[in-house]
């Protein structure tokens, strides 16, 4: 029982690095509708499983602390004999999980916060999914986030576009509502939250809804060219127009990457990337599984040394 539980908490701990150095990697692989949705949840059950062991492995420390265990009416010196973790691991573990569990609700509470904020900004300008223009002469465009998001442009970047670049703009803009891309990336956020490893992760998310948004925009306008065009002149308009006196990033990222990908054929599906994304995910959730499987066995073996237990159990 106490080796099961020690193993497969390395199991689970080595997975989880796994998916971590391979989640980029297989979000680049794959073609970027299918990397976001089956990176972000992997991300997401990646994550979980890590809170999941780390809550299951600090228990064996906490369950020891006096008021825990006559609550639970099992022995805390039994437990302390048969616990395969050795306690300043388990302590450890109790201090990743509260930060884990913190951190995501920060994040989760600082995107819903910017989420109402522009939702409130957003009340009376047009309809949900409509076009927005502002009178500005700085170069912008995004998608405000949301069911109810719409489409902001300023008349300074429209200017600056011809008519078959500003089809193309569009497209792309459409195609992050269209999709709510905003949700994707809040999950990525979350599980980076909850696991600082997989912050590369969340970063190839963000490039990948980029490049989701690329691909409909050039099926829509079906002109690859035109959109790689549109995409290199809008990041080198919104990075000269400066803001007191500080340049404005290039939009979405890796601007060359996706520039060069437009350039080149559509991407095809792969199979073997799935292959080994569904293999570290089952291994995942078996080991998750088995730490809170021995680690139940823990406290009933706990339970049946407890004298008070035993007297109280039917038949003694």
């Amino acid at each position: 029982m106490s080796a099961g539980m020690g193993t497969a908490t390395v199991v689970a701990c080595l997975v989880i690095v796994a998916f971590a150095v391979a989640g980029p990697r297989l979000a680049r692989r794959l073609p970027p509708a299918a990397a976001t949705r089956v990176v972000v949840p992997a991300s997401l059950v990646v994550a979980a499983t890590g809170v999941w062991v780390l809550g299951a492995v600090a228990f064996t420390w906490v369950a020891q602390l006096g008021p825990v265990s006559r609550y639970g009416q099992w022995s805390a010196e039994q437990l302390r004999d048969d616990s395969p973790i050795p306690r300043v691991i388990a302590i450890g573990a109790t201090v990743l999980a509260v930060l884990s569990v913190g951190r995501a609700a920060a994040c989760g509470t600082r995107r819903l916060r910017l989420l109402l904020a522009v939702r409130q900004s957003c009340r009376g300008v047009g309809v949900p999914g409509s076009l927005v223009v502002l009178d500005n002469d700085r170069p912008d465009a995004f998608a405000t986030p949301g069911a109810r998001g719409r489409i902001v442009v300023t008349r300074g970047l429209l200017r600056a576009l011809n008519a078959d670049e500003r089809r193309a703009l569009l497209a792309h803009e459409t195609a992050h509502l269209a999709h709510r891309h905003a949700c994707w990336l809040l999950v990525a956020e979350l599980a980076a939250a909850a696991n600082p490893m997989l912050t590369p992760t969340a970063r190839a998310v963000r490039h990948t809804v980029e490049r989701w948004a690329d691909e409909d925009a050039a099926r829509a306008v079906a002109d690859r060219r035109l959109v790689a065009r549109t995409l290199a002149r809008t990041a080198l308009l919104i990075r000269a127009a400066p803001v007191a006196g500080v340049p404005l990033p290039a939009v979405g990222g890796d601007v060359p990457g996706r520039v060069r990908a437009l350039l080149e054929p559509p991407p095809r599906q792969r199979v073997a990337p799935l292959f080994v994304l569904v293999a570290l995910l089952v291994v995942a959730t078996m080991a998750a599984g088995t730490v809170q499987r021995r680690g139940d066995e823990l406290l009933d073996h706990a339970g049946t040394g407890n004298p008070a237990v035993s007297h109280h159990r039917p038949g003694h």
